[in-house]
Formats: C-alpha cells, structure tokens, sequence
C-alpha cells in the first residue's frame, strides 16, 4: 500500500474490491459460531430457569423480563454492529481506518460496555434474589439476540 502525500492510502492492487464477502470475515464471525452461541446461549437460559425455578422464594416475572430486555438491548446491539461492520470492515483490511476511527465504534463501544456492564456491577448493589435472577437472564438474553442479528446479516452476504 502507498500513500499519496496527502498521507491518504493509495490501493495500488485491484484485488480486493469493495463489496463484503463473507470468505473475508474473522472466524468469530462465521455462521457455524453464532450458531454455536446462539444454542449455548439458549440452552444457558432453559437451565438457568431450571436452577432458579426449585427456588420458591424466586419470582419467575424478573427472569423473563430481564431476558425479553436483553432480547431487545442485545439485537439492537446486534444490528448495529452489522451497520459498523458492513460500513467499514473493507477500509479496516485496507488499513485505512482501525475500527475505532470508524464513524459510531466509540459510541457502539460505550453502548456494549454499559448495556452489559451495568448487570455486572448491579448484583454488588442488590440483595434480591429475583434481581440477580433477572440480571443472569438478561445477560443470556443479551448474547443470543446479538448473535440472532448478527448470524441474520452474515447470512445476506454473498459467499
């Protein structure tokens, strides 16, 4: 790669072209892996509700409302990371730009961070069996729709 002396890159090979393959993603981004943790973290929740159910001081409620949260806060996320990734992963190979100069990767950082953050600290501040139930749901809740709006973006990709 060259650069002109605006300090721009400069392609000088025609080999990559600017359309996303799929052949181009890292392998934590092909569709046998989401599949895996999309399972691992459906399977993660039916046990979980197992455990916590034989506890009859646990309100079931909370476990379902943290994961239908989760659902919702991890696709969101998810969709998102497919926009950033769609935008810029060609310039990010072409070493124009780190993710992190891409427009939105701060904030979709910041979001990720706080989004499963929060739930990791929040048990330190909570004694409440039914919180700390909901909080496990919503962070297996969170995983598998993140990896549901991701496997579902990959799959529109051309091989």
């Amino acid at each position: 790669m060259d650069l002109l002396s605006s300090g721009t890159p400069l392609i000088t090979s025609n080999r990559m072209s600017n359309k996303l393959y799929r052949r181009l993603l890292p392998f934590y981004m092909k569709l046998p892996v989401f599949w895996a943790f999309i399972v691992v973290s459906v399977l993660g929740q039916l046990l979980w509700v197992v455990a916590i159910s034989h506890d009859v001081r646990i309100d079931l409620r909370w476990s379902s409302f943290g994961y239908g949260l989760g659902i919702g806060l991890g696709f969101m996320q998810g969709k998102w990371t497919s926009r950033l990734w769609d935008q810029s992963y060609i310039k990010v190979l072409r070493r124009e730009i780190t993710f992190w100069e891409a427009k939105g990767a701060k904030l979709l950082t910041f979001y990720t961070c706080f989004a499963l953050g929060l739930p990791i600290l929040f048990p330190f501040l909570t004694r409440s069996l039914d919180t700390l139930a909901g909080i496990q749901s919503y962070v297996f809740g969170f995983i598998g729709a993140m990896n549901v709006a991701l496997l579902l973006w990959v799959r529109r990709m051309p091989k």
